[in-house]
């Protein structure tokens, strides 16, 4: 089994050439704001956009909930050259009986294209099949969400389940789809790196 203890006693900053993945501080609070103002990046996780930066303040806070209660980490995507805040990738529902945990992902929409998802995704990977010494990772999306997606499979991530009308989505008032993702560690360890 995991052990938790020793793995949330430090929360680690992550880096890649273009991203520093560290934890969030309160004063990210109006930066992450403008990421989840945009309707198109909160559509796919039922989720209004956040009317305000006290949204983001209570979301941090929540955020550091997750990480104190040893649940997951969720880290602020910052951009190197501007140590701008341009999104969050989480580790998260860890299942410390089964070595496997759920990663998640939001990104700025100006930054989309860019390949830089799939860029922090892969260091996340890396963390949690290395470090943490994860077996299973696994990403659940909305079907319609083409770009996450396209994002899973090019690391590597297969389709392991598809749920049909299983969340009811209150932002759109209708029972939404479920994608189930899957990647093995000797599957990741195995491909060659994006």
């Amino acid at each position: 089994m995991l052990n938790l203890d020793q793995l949330f006693a430090e929360f680690p900053t992550l880096e890649t050439e273009r991203c520093i993945i560290r934890p969030f501080t309160p004063e990210d609070a109006p930066a992450f704001f403008e990421v989840m103002r945009h309707e198109q990046v909160t559509r796919y996780i039922g989720q209004k956009p956040m009317a305000s930066v006290e949204d983001a303040v209570a979301r941090l806070q929540r955020f550091q909930r997750v990480h104190d209660q040893q649940e997951g980490m969720v880290w602020a995507v910052v951009l190197r050259e501007t140590n701008q805040v341009i999104g969050n990738v989480l580790l998260w529902n860890l299942n410390p009986a089964h070595y496997r945990a759920e990663v998640g992902y939001i990104l700025g929409p100006e930054w989309w294209g860019k390949g830089l998802m799939t860029e922090i995704v892969t260091r996340v990977l890396d963390f949690g099949f290395d470090t943490i010494g994860l077996h299973s990772i696994e990403a659940q999306t909305d079907p319609d969400n083409v770009a996450s997606r396209r994002v899973l499979e090019k690391l590597g991530f297969v389709l392991e389940a598809h749920y049909h009308e299983n969340y009811y989505d209150p932002t759109r008032e209708r029972f939404t789809d479920t994608t189930v993702f899957s990647l093995l560690v000797q599957n990741w360890k195995g491909q060659k790196k994006p």
